[in-house]
């Protein structure tokens, strides 16, 4: 059984399963984690496009519940739809902005590869190309003391989105199950893929959207997770696996974004 089958059998049981990234990958990951501490706060400010969700983002510019309870991470958003337009500023010549770019080339085809996949174990027709509608985001958590008396540096949520792949680069992602917390443990090469709430509902409520969150950490600690988020090509109107009922997914993913404190998504 290949990695791609093995997965889309547990995202179809369970919401939730995992896939080793190849060693090209992994290395920009590694640039990317690495690379983001040199990134000087000027850059920061001048590459940032509030109306795209693109850039950079300060501190608690998205939350995931609780409007008051923001994140406790700084974001960087790379939409490729939206690249183009980034091309005269010195930023994208740099080895983070290259390594970004380079990794969400990879996982946007592995995220189709993977969606096409979920739809043959449901017996439909396999979705239409949808990577300039997705992107990648970056989550920073510093090594804070501000966590005070909260448990959670992200609260529980389901993402709004098709399909989440995370990679963080040390523990703090759980899986909340009811009252319980079931810690997600990768290995080196490993990343997290987590059915969001369009997948619940294109699947009519067959496939659950996997419930997940950050914890706070005990004492200050630096953290980040580079994630990729999959949503629908809004051009395609689709229809629920069994009911066969027409679906707005593309409309969904707006309002969602939406509801995580960011601007309507801007697409050509």
């Amino acid at each position: 059984m290949t990695q791609i089958k093995a997965c889309c059998e547990s995202i179809a049981r369970s919401g939730f399963g995992t896939l080793q990234l190849t060693d090209a990958m992994l290395q920009d990951y590694r640039k990317i984690i690495d690379g983001y501490s040199a990134i000087s706060p000027a850059t920061k400010e001048s590459f940032s496009f509030i109306q795209d969700t693109d850039g950079f983002f300060p501190l608690g510019a998205e939350y995931s519940s609780i409007e008051g309870h923001p994140d406790l991470c700084e974001r960087f958003c790379y939409w490729p739809v939206h690249a183009p337009k980034r091309l005269d500023s010195e930023f994208t010549r740099s080895a983070f902005f290259t390594a970004i770019d380079s990794f969400e080339r990879h996982i946007s085809e592995l995220a189709q590869e993977l969606m096409d996949g979920i739809c043959e174990e449901f017996g439909v027709a396999s979705l239409a190309p949808f990577r300039l509608a997705s992107y990648m985001q970056l989550c920073v958590y510093g090594a804070q003391t501000e966590y005070g008396t909260r448990q959670f540096a992200q609260d529980p949520h389901e993402d709004g989105h098709m399909l989440s792949f995370i990679k963080p680069n040390r523990e703090g992602l759980v899986l909340v199950k009811g009252a319980s917390l079931e810690p997600v443990r990768l290995l080196e090469g490993e990343i997290a893929v987590l059915a969001g709430s369009l997948l619940t509902e294109l699947s009519d409520h067959a496939i659950p959207a996997a419930y997940h969150a950050v914890l706070a950490p005990h004492y200050p600690v630096a953290r980040s997770s580079l994630i990729y988020f999959a949503n629908p090509n809004p051009k395609q109107l689709l229809k629920s696996f069994f009911r066969r009922k027409p679906m707005d997914l593309y409309g969904s993913a707006n309002a969602r974004h939406i509801g995580f404190g960011n601007h309507p998504i801007q697409l050509p």
